[in-house]
């Protein structure tokens, strides 16, 4: 993560100065505020978001989370500080969607309260300011994205995102069901068995019927004008032999005619 900001927490620069300026930064969707005491081994982070809210933090050695804990390391009043860019890391165990408002609590410090009920923020104003980009105010559209593309057996509630998405009815097929046994490569057999089947019984047919064939479509060529004597398309020493077999053509008709 890159360093934005970095110096001491004591009586020249405050909690609450340290708060502002994390605030105060636009360059950063969510920064980060790491904090060390000075006095004792405790350490943290707390997530910001843009807007002046307070989405979740996590102590270090413990791995207390949560209000609690960023609590915990706003008490801090001797100490160091840094402001990080966490830029494309995720964030995620540093955001318990607590939306603390830190213009309530600014005020409040060094004596916060026990619950944040007092300082969570319940206007929607803050999704809108959440959700534009720094510098070029366009809407991120990511939040909304992930919460239609969530599994919705249960129906979410993001914050960043004013519409509750429904339940989605699901129906379990079994794995014995009709539905579940389709072998496409079985089917594949059986067209191809059935397109040899039909291939040969057409083939069947032309033997068999050759003749009546034949004799049809000289019928129908002759009624529309078609010489079937292709004679004089051969002449030269093919013209004997086309002529050979014509003859023998003719001859083993006439026979058949006369059995």
């Amino acid at each position: 993560m890159d360093v934005i900001i970095e110096g001491s927490i004591n009586q020249d620069e405050s909690m609450a100065d340290v708060i502002n300026s994390v605030v105060e930064i636009k360059s950063c969707q969510t920064p980060i505020l790491r904090i060390n005491d000075n006095q004792s081994d405790l350490q943290g982070r707390i997530l910001f978001s843009a807007g002046g809210f307070i989405l979740g933090g996590k102590i270090g050695v413990t791995g207390e989370s949560g209000y609690a804990a960023v609590r915990r390391l706003l008490l801090v009043a001797d100490g160091n500080y840094a402001i990080l860019d966490p830029a494309r890391k995720p964030t995620t165990e540093l955001n318990q969607s607590l939306w603390l408002a830190t213009a309530k609590l600014v005020p409040m410090l060094p004596d916060l309260p026990a619950a944040p009920a007092s300082i969570v923020d319940a206007h929607p104003e803050r999704i809108t300011e959440s959700a534009a980009r720094p510098k070029t105010g366009q809407l991120d559209l990511a939040p909304r994205m992930s919460a239609v593309a969530a599994p919705k057996d249960v129906a979410p509630v993001d914050p960043s995102v004013a519409v509750v998405v429904d339940e989605e009815q699901r129906q379990t097929v079994g794995s014995k069901q009709v539905s579940r046994k389709y072998n496409e490569g079985r089917w594949r057999t059986v067209k191809a068995l059935l397109q040899l089947t039909v291939a040969m019984l057409v083939v069947v047919l032309i033997m068999n019927n050759s003749d009546t064939m034949y004799t049809g479509a000289y019928k129908l060529l002759k009624a529309v004008g078609v010489d079937t004597d292709i004679s004089p398309m051969l002449q030269g020493p093919m013209s004997s032999y086309v002529q050979k077999v014509k003859k023998d053509m003719d001859s083993a008709r006439k026979r058949q005619h006369v059995k």
